[in-house]
């Protein structure tokens, strides 16, 4: 069973979808749209909107990620019709409608997805506030329980993502890295207080801690990751606090300098997490103990 089963339903969740477009064309985008977004949220949220009414607002959130994707990617496919003897390319001879050129497509193709990442965010949002089981009960959600960051919302605070949850979910394998690999080793044996310290107040232990785990994260995130699936501005935008220009695309040079500057962050993060944990300055062995009778150094 389909989410979305007429054209009607698909205008009304785009906004630009053609009424007299025939349904069957996007049926399996449509399909596999809605496989991927399970593969996010699990399968049990999709189920739980395929019995909700239009009344209940989760089916809409739903709807709407599938709806977006589903139609870009028929309209992708549109660009060439695929005939018996092949591919083909429509040139208009009459005067009326132009093709556009490749720039306005990959234009058009960013705000599509940009306009896909943010329905999927709004669906997230709702899903932590409401807390479904078939939400709860997912392994992802899981997850993010043992974290010292638990949000999108959360994780802006630290470091801007545009308080996107997709991003978030993306970044929780990276998260959980920084954390067990330097974070958690550098604090010590009350690591696991520190992660469910609550308030209103954070401490500074736990605000430094918080630093360091997001800059490592987003750090091996930007080596790993396709930048695609990451906020446009992220890369960028840290540049530009950093004193570079923020108008042109990041390279792949910028992008491994960020990434070398986060991690040059996140360890000075990590040595003001231990002095607020230790309420001191931490005592350095700036020169190696030199035995008195080994003169001698080796080159």
């Amino acid at each position: 069973m389909l989410l979305i089963e007429r054209t009607e339903q698909l205008r009304a969740l785009t906004g630009n979808y053609y009424a007299n477009n025939d349904f069957t064309k996007v049926e399996g985008d449509i399909e596999q749209a809605t496989e991927e977004l399970a593969r996010l949220v699990g399968e049990g949220v999709i189920s739980l909107a395929e019995k909700a009414d239009d009344s209940n607002p989760l089916r809409r959130l739903v709807q709407r990620p599938i709806a977006i994707l589903a139609t870009l990617r028929m309209y992708q496919k549109n660009d060439l019709s695929h005939e018996d003897d092949g591919r083909k390319f429509k040139v208009s001879t009459d005067g009326g409608d132009k093709l556009p050129w490749e720039w306005q497509l990959n234009r058009d193709d960013a705000l599509q997805m940009e306009a896909y990442y943010r329905a999927v965010d709004s669906l997230i949002t709702h899903l932590n506030k409401t807390k479904p089981e078939e939400w709860t009960s997912t392994s992802l959600y899981r997850a993010t329980r043992q974290l010292i960051v638990r949000s999108g919302a959360q994780f802006d605070m630290y470091f801007p993502i545009n308080r996107s949850e997709r991003t978030y979910l993306l970044l929780v394998p990276f998260i959980r890295e920084a954390q067990l690999m330097t974070v958690a080793d550098a604090y010590g044996a009350d690591w696991q207080k520190l992660v469910e310290e609550e308030g209103d107040t954070e401490s500074a232990s736990h605000y430094a801690a918080a630093m360091a785990t997001c800059l490592l994260a987003m750090a091996t995130a930007l080596c790993r990751l396709p930048l695609k699936l990451l906020p446009c501005g992220v890369v960028r935008g840290y540049l530009a606090e950093s004193g570079m220009l923020d108008s042109e695309p990041a390279s792949l040079d910028d992008v491994r300098r960020a990434s070398d500057w986060m991690r040059a962050d996140a360890a000075r993060w990590i040595d003001k997490m231990k002095r607020a944990r230790d309420g001191s300055e931490p005592d350095y062995e700036l020169l190696p103990r030199n035995h008195p009778r080994n003169k001698y150094c080796r080159l």
